[in-house]
């Protein structure tokens, strides 16, 4: 009788983990990391930002999205000729945009507006 109970709990913890597996899907969204990037792939990136931000000219960093999903740009506060602010502190607004894994496609995300676009010719992997 306890041989047949241990049996029953091992096929319903097979089933539970089988099925856990089976809910991802290729509709969801996975804050995602860059696998390697190259130097067209991070341009790609800069220049759907850039269009973002009406065609404002935006240099990210060599390895962007490598590390982290996510990336905050801030615009430069004015500075006088030695590079000091002008007006000590400024208060410009910081932006947010995150990678995601859906499927097979990387997607760039615009935080602030919620809008989409699919990078392509960039591996990606779910970040943990």
């Amino acid at each position: 009788m306890q041989k047949r109970m241990l049996t029953g709990l091992w096929a319903c913890a097979s089933l539970v983990v089988a099925s856990g597996c089976a809910q991802t899907s290729d509709t969801e969204l996975y804050p995602a990391t860059v696998v390697a990037l190259t130097n067209q792939q991070k341009v790609q990136i800069e220049r759907v930002i850039s269009d973002w931000f009406g065609g404002t000219k935006v240099t990210l960093a060599d390895d962007v999205f490598t590390n982290s999903s996510l990336v905050t740009i801030e615009r430069r506060g004015h500075v006088d000729s030695q590079g000091r602010l002008v007006e000590g502190r400024h208060n410009n607004q910081a932006y947010s945009f995150t990678l995601y894994k859906k499927g097979t496609q990387c997607l760039l995300s615009n935080d602030g507006t919620g809008q989409k676009i699919a990078l392509d010719n960039l591996e990606c992997e779910a970040a943990e």
